[in-house]
């Protein structure tokens, strides 16, 4: 396969997943988040049988586009299904799962082509896609629908009742006091503060992605979801990962062969670490150490790129994945859903992929062009800069929501911490 047409099989699959990470909106909104999966299913599994039995390129690159465009839709849709469907006090545990999952993906396809990346066998490795989709699709039907989306759909209490009762587990009673508390959360918001800041009203509208790009009323959480999705991209992220070959078989000759899957443990480590500190520690705490430690990390790396010491780079691109993995890979889509209401989450989360992919394909096309123009260490430098510029900015406009619903983040102005404020109190009867 000629160079050309590698690299156009290798680009397609992010082409399809920013067109998939446009559209999950509407679909999100329209059919549901567990109908939505359903589809994404279908893409996924039909985009790996392609890929699987392609004897082309073009063939390939079809099959790429279709898993590009689910994995675009399945990327917005996982974060706000998850934080939709679980009690805020286990948000960032579930969402930090999601990313952990993730990771267990890629070090199990790691793992799989040292054994099967040959001639004879590579087409296993892309037909697994196709069993997994498969086994999700039997899974989903005992899965129950998103009880906040079904809410937020006209004369939808009943039904979110039942959903609810389905995922707690619990008695009639808890499950209506868990309702009726999302209907003064809802109430409050659709009331102005006493200081005259308007907040968003709760409506069975749902916003678009130019509405939410558009209207005054969410320049703030974008401004929150642009800081997120730019510091995990404009960290170097995949820079140090591009080096991480290289430097780690120089100072572990021997296991050059396994060490990507050896990083991959470190992050697998690190993201279940994350998991547990997430609803303890919180969201903003974790991020600014996380992007903290990648800074120094990174700069650490590129001192060391530039004086030759092998062993210290390998040891900052460790410490890099490590810190990377704790905060900045989970959270940047973790925290989308728990800084604008229900009928927003689906635009601010494809939004917020959208601006991901772009950035990231951005910095690695340039990547390669600034090392040859500025140096191997001094690259590293430039990204460490620009995070640390991030870090600054979070420190003065990143909200905690660790244990805060969306709607006391909303009202608070995206204060930095809970503000107190005198509650609606109505009884709500369906």
């Amino acid at each position: 396969m000629p160079d050309s047409q590698y690299s156009m099989v290798v680009s397609v699959l992010t082409a399809g997943g920013l067109i998939g990470a446009l559209s999950a909106s509407y679909f999100n909104d329209r059919f549901g988040r567990r109908l939505t999966l359903f589809g994404t299913n279908g893409l996924l599994g039909i985009g790996s049988l392609i890929t699987t039995l392609a004897a082309t390129p073009q063939t390939m690159m079809m099959g790429r586009f279709l898993s590009g465009l689910g994995s675009g839709v399945v990327t917005v849709v996982v974060p706000a299904y998850l934080a939709e469907c679980v009690p805020k006090s286990s948000r960032g545990f579930f969402g930090t799962l999601n990313q952990l999952a993730i990771v267990v993906g890629i070090m199990a396809a790691q793992i799989i082509s040292l054994s099967w990346s040959t001639i004879s066998r590579w087409r296993y490795i892309l037909g697994v896609g196709v069993i997994l989709a498969v086994v999700q699709s039997c899974v989903l039907p005992f899965c129950v629908d998103s009880p906040r989306y079904l809410a937020s759909l006209p004369g939808g209490f009943n039904r979110a009742r039942e959903s609810l009762l389905r995922l707690r587990g619990t008695s009639v009673n808890q499950v209506e006091n868990e309702i009726n508390e999302w209907r003064r959360d809802w109430a409050n918001s659709s009331h102005t503060l006493e200081d005259g800041q308007a907040i968003v009203q709760q409506t069975t509208t749902n916003v678009n992605i130019w509405n939410f790009l558009s209207s005054t009323q969410y320049r703030k959480p974008l401004y929150i979801v642009l800081l997120l999705q730019l510091s995990q991209q404009l960290s170097g992220i995949n820079a140090v990962i591009f080096f991480s070959t290289s430097i780690m078989s120089t100072v572990f000759p021997e296991s050059s062969g396994t060490i990507t899957v050896y990083i991959s443990i470190v992050n697998l480590i690190m993201t279940i670490l994350s998991a547990i500190l997430m609803d303890k520690v919180g969201r903003r705490l974790l991020f600014l150490w996380s992007a903290s430690l990648m800074t120094i990390m990174g700069l650490l790396l590129g001192w060391s790129i530039e004086g030759g010491h092998d062993q210290t780079s390998a040891v900052a691109i460790i410490g890099f994945v490590a810190a990377f993995a704790i905060g900045l890979g989970p959270i940047p889509f973790l925290m989308i859903p728990e800084l604008v209401e229900t009928q927003a989450v689906s635009s601010a989360c494809s939004v917020g992929l959208s601006v991901n992919m772009i950035s990231n394909f951005a910095i690695s096309s340039a990547f390669l062009m600034l090392r040859d123009i500025i140096g191997k260490g001094q690259v590293f430098y430039l990204f460490g800069f620009s995070l640390f510029v991030l870090i600054v900015i979070a420190f003065f406009i990143l909200p905690e929501t660790k244990g805060r619903s969306s709607e006391n983040v909303i009202r608070s102005g995206y204060s930095i911490y809970p503000c107190s404020y005198e509650p609606i109190q109505d009884d709500y009867q369906e």
